[in-house]
């Protein structure tokens, strides 16, 4: 299982970024641990392809827009939702693993579908 974080920064535990396909870096999380990629593309679907052809099953998000959304859910990726505010990469995977995280779904996307 591959989880993809956008953040906002390069560090240890960043901060989730509020801004997904703009967001200038990626976090994945994997059974091996936290690895920080840069954002290779300013926002698009080739940030969906990107995170697609690395084999993400999981997008944890604060805001997505309706296209990038309908994209990922079409190949199978499960999309949640952290909260607003400040939240750390580490806090949003552990909320994850006890299931305490907001499922983003064709039901409730308008609530999570920002454009900027």
């Amino acid at each position: 299982m591959l989880i993809a974080v956008p953040v906002k920064f390069n560090k240890e535990n960043p901060p989730i970024s509020p801004a997904f396909g703009h967001a200038k870096y990626f976090a994945f999380v994997d059974e091996n641990g936290v690895k920080i990629e840069k954002n290779p593309y300013e926002g698009g679907i080739k940030v969906v392809d990107w995170l697609l052809d690395k084999g993400v099953d999981i997008v944890i998000t604060q805001h997505i827009g309706l296209k990038p959304f309908v994209i990922l859910a079409n190949e199978g990726v499960k999309l949640y939702y952290p909260g607003e505010g400040r939240i750390e990469v580490n806090d949003a995977i552990d909320a994850f693993k006890k299931g305490n995280l907001q499922e983003i779904t064709e039901d409730n996307i308008e609530k999570f579908a920002k454009h900027r």
